[in-house]
């Protein structure tokens, strides 16, 4: 009878990972697909980009990130500053971003904004190629300078 426990608890656990990982799987692709789907919006006084995950690192290393989120993620272009979010939320005039770059990998797009007062980056996933471009020739329109890879974005 011992034998018999042992084995229906391991299958109980092997069972519950599972459908706790498919379930985790089913969220993050349906979240995935809003977001694909998404385009900017208004958003009070400023336009709201729709991001799935963001991230702080350091200038010129974007993938490495000392925070992330993806629980409420934010990207707001205010007429005067940037509003973006990865734990807490900082606001920055548009003359304080010295970059604006642009990563892609498999299933995401990166908007990157490095601080000319900080050694810190903000890396927002749009996870949409068109949410990017817009939310890089938004950011262009405001002043801010591009990296050869979001100029290369907003000219192809």
């Amino acid at each position: 009878m011992g034998e018999w426990a042992v084995v229906f608890f391991f299958a109980a656990v092997v069972l519950l990972l599972a459908l706790g990982w498919a379930l985790l799987f089913l969220v993050f692709r349906r979240r995935l697909a809003s977001a694909r789907a998404s385009r900017i919006e208004p958003h009070g006084d400023g336009l709201r980009v729709p991001l799935v995950a963001a991230f702080s690192g350091w200038k010129g290393i974007p993938w490495l990130s000392w925070s992330s989120s993806n629980i409420n993620p934010t990207l707001i272009l205010h007429p005067g500053h940037v509003e973006c979010r990865v734990i807490r939320t900082r606001r920055k005039p548009y003359e304080a971003i010295s970059r604006v770059d642009y990563r892609e990998t498999f299933g995401t797009n990166n908007v990157v904004l490095e601080f000319a007062d900080s050694i810190s980056s903000f890396a927002g996933n749009t996870a949409n190629r068109v949410t990017a471009r817009d939310a890089i020739s938004r950011l262009a329109k405001s002043g801010c300078p591009l990296s050869a890879r979001a100029r290369s974005l907003l000219d192809g």
